[in-house]
């Protein structure tokens, strides 16, 4: 959950988007834009979620114990790879908040961000906002998804609420400093004094997350 909260290139959308709403609306329509927007995120994450839920748990139904030891294993190579690429690639070499997809997705992003004028566009932005950070959040999904089909401690529908509502935290945290009259300047200041703070954070929960894999079954 932390790392959902964490990650940037959502929230990077997001504020740029919300500022062109601003500019182009009222504050009611663009708070409008803005829920439709986190609506999006809200609909990639579940159906991501439900998606790795049935493909993990057709893969516990019919696997031996030996495949699910190797499962683990390959997981927590995974998740150390996620560390090291947080460290080297996941923002760009500058004094700058550029974050590792390519030129072109991010001028699309920006593109498509100033241009939204209904909700429809809004959603589907933010539905598309989060396909490029698939290769961090990807290995999120399964591993709690295995949790789950191995705990009966955890409720899951809670689990998977909570789940939905850290991707969406850091958008509500930006509509409210939007709404408190700060703008995208402000807000990018922020995240540019706070980017080591974030890629430290990402890194340390993604080893947490492969020593505790070792817990689950790898040993």
């Amino acid at each position: 959950m932390l790392i959902l909260a964490f990650l940037q290139l959502t929230p990077g959308t997001f504020t740029i988007f919300y500022h062109y709403a601003l500019g182009k609306n009222s504050f009611k329509k663009a708070s409008d834009l803005g829920l439709s927007f986190i609506l999006g995120v809200e609909i990639f994450t579940a159906l991501v979620w439900s998606i790795t839920y049935i493909l993990i748990f057709e893969f516990y139904k019919n696997s031996t114990d030996f495949c699910c030891s190797i499962f683990f294993w390959i997981m927590f190579g995974i998740f150390i790879v996620e560390a090291l690429a947080i460290l080297v690639l996941y923002y760009r070499k500058g004094k700058n908040t550029k974050l590792f997809i390519s030129r072109r997705v991010a001028g699309s992003l920006t593109t498509n961000a100033a241009k939204v004028r209904t909700r429809s566009d809004a959603f589907t932005l933010g539905f598309f906002s989060c396909l490029p950070e698939l290769f961090f959040t990807i290995p999120l999904y399964i591993i709690t998804t295995t949790i789950l089909l191995n705990t009966s401690v955890l409720p899951r529908s809670l689990f998977v609420i909570l789940f939905i509502v850290s991707s969406t935290l850091p958008l509500f945290v930006i509509l409210g400093i939007f709404c408190s009259g700060r703008n995208l300047a402000d807000i990018q200041r922020f995240r540019l004094s706070s980017k080591s703070f974030f890629r430290f954070i990402l890194c340390a929960c993604y080893l947490l997350i492969a020593m505790a894999i070792l817990n689950l079954g790898a040993i």
